[in-house]
């Protein structure tokens, strides 16, 4: 997995790198400049006219190696430097400033009073490098710097950021007064979180991730990570096994008008691999049910009014008592009512693997102490809210959770001892111990009504087949792999929750030839570590 990190952690390793590792800081800024280099003379090898945007900090130092690299392929380059002195550059930025010059190359320090020939510049150039605020930069943009960005974002053909498009925060999605929109952004040694999270990342483009000898001593105690597909572990079929052998999920859900959640759920877990699964629904929906699943099996169950009632509670129980399921995913189509908020609370009771979805979620809200209840069970929990449910659970508005949507997830995994799938542009992954994973997976069209009801079926069928933490992170990849193929053929627009499941098998073949190939596909990837 790909670690992620924040300006402060990234930081850290810089200066402990320089410090205890004894690589001076001008040669890391060397190492940046020269493999950033390489992948703009490679991406634009048919341009010849480069135009480079400079800070007066580091990141500019970086934005001087690479002018010096194309200045040396025989490109054409242009250098302006955001300062009214070479005194007010930082110290490396300094020293690679006055090595361009040194190449015949040509600097101009450029104040408000010589954005005209900023302007000028840009509109020469085929190709932009941003180079005006690294990791460290707190927005929004003040002064003349902000009308500099302006230019480049008005005029620039391509543009090329240099670690992040200036204006971004490293630390954050959220974008905050004006940055620089970039074609392509190359980042070094980790991405940051505005790389991944929307919409920052929009502004970022391709991300080309490339080593510059950070030492990684100095960043194992950070476990934030986005999801490579070639990490991901499988699950396996034996020749000698049965159908148990791969798992009987109980799926729990429906009411009277939502019997689709529980269809997809159903399907979704047969499709994912289960040995058997079985659909526990109010007995009136049970006609449709039987229309509708083929493979998997149904209970039918009392019910008040189209709904689970006090009757169903000890039925379910006993059904579950008596019945050889190694998982439950349950909340689909359910609703909310008392007597659907007891029969959440006890399958909390139940010793197997939970996923809890959807009503489920809500319901569990509901339930006096139920962080205690999760934390107390000993087989693992799954919980997968999108943003409103998340805030439901923990008694915040959405835009809270939205602004905090890491720490609110550590916070309630570590608190309740569960993995929390936490749907949003991007899903985040929280773990018990305290790990946080992002998948770059899926796409828009996936925002629609059921794709919710397909990932936990999902995750009901791979709990029983692999570790939990490995079971969450393949279940949720495949989720999003299954909606990147669907849409390659039907669009976003008319993108269904059914798609997925149609394509479930196409994500498991990628996976398989992943696995034996060890190559680099790369129709949905933005993020390519160098």
């Amino acid at each position: 997995m790909i670690r992620v990190l924040k300006a402060r952690e990234m930081a850290y390793a810089d200066e402990n790198t320089i410090k205890l590792t004894g690589i001076d800081s001008i040669v890391l800024m060397e190492n940046a400049g020269r493999t950033a280099s390489e992948i703009i003379l490679n991406r634009y090898r048919d341009k010849n006219r480069f135009t480079i945007v400079a800070g007066s900090g580091n990141n500019g130092g970086d934005g001087l190696v690479i002018a010096r690299y194309l200045l040396k392929a025989g490109k054409d380059v242009k250098v302006f430097v955001l300062s009214s002195s070479k005194e007010k550059l930082s110290p490396d930025n300094l020293k690679n400033f006055e090595i361009f010059e040194l190449f015949d190359g040509k600097i101009l320090l450029t104040t408000e009073e010589k954005l005209i020939k900023l302007r000028n510049g840009v509109k020469w150039a085929d190709v932009v490098i941003d180079a005006v605020f690294g990791t460290g930069f707190v927005p929004p943009v003040k002064g003349y710097r902000e009308k500099a960005i302006d230019v480049i974002n008005k005029y620039g053909k391509e543009v090329v950021a240099v670690d992040i498009p200036s204006g971004l925060s490293a630390d954050t999605g959220k974008v905050e007064g004006l940055h620089v929109k970039a074609d392509i952004t190359i980042t070094f040694a980790f991405p940051k979180l505005c790389h991944i999270l929307y919409p920052a990342c929009e502004f970022c483009g391709d991300v080309y991730v490339v080593d510059i000898s950070i030492d990684e001593k100095y960043v194992s105690e950070i476990h934030r990570y986005i999801i490579e597909a070639e990490s991901l572990k499988l699950p396996q079929r034996k020749k000698n096994s049965h159908k148990y052998t791969y798992g009987h999920v109980l799926v729990i859900g429906g009411s009277r008008g939502k019997t689709g959640a529980v269809i997809m759920a159903s399907k979704s877990a047969t499709v994912s691999g289960a040995g058997l699964v079985t659909a526990v629904i109010p007995e009136s929906l049970d006609t449709i049910l039987e229309q509708s699943l083929i493979e998997e099996m149904t209970i039918p169950v009392n019910e008040e009014d189209g709904k689970f009632g006090k009757n169903s509670i000890k039925q379910i129980r006993d059904i579950i008592k008596n019945g050889k399921f190694s998982s439950i995913v349950i909340g689909m189509g359910m609703s909310v009512n008392r007597w659907t908020q007891r029969l959440v609370e006890e399958i909390l009771k139940i010793k197997k693997p939970i996923v809890i979805d959807a009503d489920g979620l809500n319901n569990l809200s509901l339930i006096e102490n139920f962080e205690d209840k999760l934390r107390r069970r000993k087989q693992p929990t799954i919980l997968t809210p999108h943003i409103g449910e998340m805030a439901r659970l923990i008694r915040k508005d959405t835009g809270y959770v939205l602004d905090n949507i890491e720490e609110v997830a550590i916070d309630f995994s570590t608190k309740t001892n569960s993995y929390v799938v936490l749907k949003s542009a991007r899903t985040l992954i929280s773990t018990p111990d305290g790990k946080v994973f992002f998948s770059i997976f899926g796409n828009e069209g996936m925002a629609t009504a059921g794709t919710g009801d397909v990932l936990a079926g999902i995750l009901g069928a791979m709990i029983n087949r692999l570790q939990p933490e490995d079971a969450v992170l393949t279940g949720v990849s495949l989720h999003g792999l299954s909606g990147d193929f669907a849409v390659r053929y039907v669009g976003k627009e008319s993108l269904k929750a059914t798609d997925l499941i149609t394509y479930i098998k196409d994500a498991y073949s990628y996976l398989d030839e992943l696995k034996v190939r060890r190559k680099e596909f790369s129709f949905y990837r933005k993020i390519k570590v160098l």
